[in-house]
């Protein structure tokens, strides 16, 4: 952290009666915090070791992430516009940059980690389970931990990480369902949540048609029955009890006994069913179905066509007419 107070070349900066702690180099731009539009913060994401060997439709899709930040309104209106406001001029208000940096840092984080046969975000085990990715193992990818004390802390995601999770998860970007366990005193522990990525959000990215992501998948879920099936030979005995297992539990469903296994219990699907909320998930379908009916058209050209679509105030009253 710069000592301004130490500091010629830079002017003294203060926050009501307190020294600003940062040096204020981009202050004309309405970043104090130190952020530079010209230059997003691209280079705090982590690159994974296989990060080369990833499928072309994957790396398409990863790096048309970073065209939102540079034209978000004509990429993802349903989160550019995620507050429904417009600007005197009648046009839709675009978020702060600072905040689609943090955008594109989460979801690239994501895609690299999202399976693509479920859109689920981990890792698929040969022997059929999953493991989901937590909130810190995404933030640690995009580089958006939080700043320790001690180096003796827990890694945890920053305000930054939270903030951008939350604004893609109401503009449609992921579903999230809580898990936890429960332990014999009656208190729970968390789980890490299940993620399933918005197919209509992966599309809307521009990157490819939904036919070219339909192969993608089905290629993906090929390949994951190849190793399930490759693990079913290698161990035939835990595999069949496992089989068992699932029989014996649908057996006791049928007479109205349910059981859980342990690891694979949901708790509930955080969704904001609120007005706002359901208009950003028609406005980012109106925006998959241009995409689908338009397939030749451009991303600026299918963002044009979005803006005719009503405004907050607008949709709400039509639904309360219906």
């Amino acid at each position: 952290m710069t000592d301004l107070s130490s500091t010629p070349a830079l002017p003294c900066i203060r926050w009501g009666r307190t020294l600003y702690p940062y040096h204020g180099a981009n202050l004309g731009t309405g970043n104090r915090c130190g952020h530079n539009p010209n230059q997003p913060e691209f280079h705090l994401f982590r690159e994974p070791e296989w990060a080369t060997t990833v499928p072309h439709v994957m790396r398409k899709l990863i790096e048309a992430v970073k065209g939102y930040y540079y034209a978000p309104l004509d990429t993802l209106p349903s989160l550019a516009n995620l507050n429904g406001r417009r600007n005197k001029s009648g046009d839709p208000r675009q978020n702060r940059s600072e905040a689609r940096a943090a955008e594109v840092l989460v979801m690239r984080a994501v895609l690299y980690f999202t399976e693509y046969a479920s859109l689920r975000v981990g890792t698929p085990k040969s022997d059929g389970g999953f493991i989901p990715r937590s909130c810190t193992e995404l933030a640690k990818q995009a580089g958006l931990l939080k700043a320790k004390r001690d180096p003796a802390e827990p890694d945890e995601p920053s305000r930054r990480f939270r903030r951008a999770f939350s604004r893609l998860r109401l503009a449609g970007a992921f579903d999230v369902y809580l898990q936890y366990d429960e332990k014999e005193d009656g208190s729970k522990r968390a789980r890490p949540a299940i993620k399933r990525v918005n197919l209509n959000f992966l599309i809307a990215l521009g990157a490819c048609s939904f036919e070219q992501l339909k192969k993608f998948r089905t290629h993906c879920a090929n390949r994951l029955k190849s190793s399930r099936r490759a693990h079913r030979e290698e161990f035939p005995t835990a595999s069949d009890a496992a089989k068992a297992r699932e029989e014996l539990r649908r057996k006791q469903g049928e007479s109205g006994v349910y059981t859980y296994v342990a690891g694979k219990r949901r708790d509930k699907i955080l969704r904001d069913n609120s007005g706002p909320a359901a208009y950003l998930a028609a406005s980012r379908d109106h925006h998959a179905d241009l995409v689908r009916r338009f397939p030749d058209l451009s991303p600026p050209e299918i963002a044009r066509l979005a803006r005719d679509f009503p405004s907050l105030d607008a949709w709400l009253r039509d639904r309360q007419l219906e």
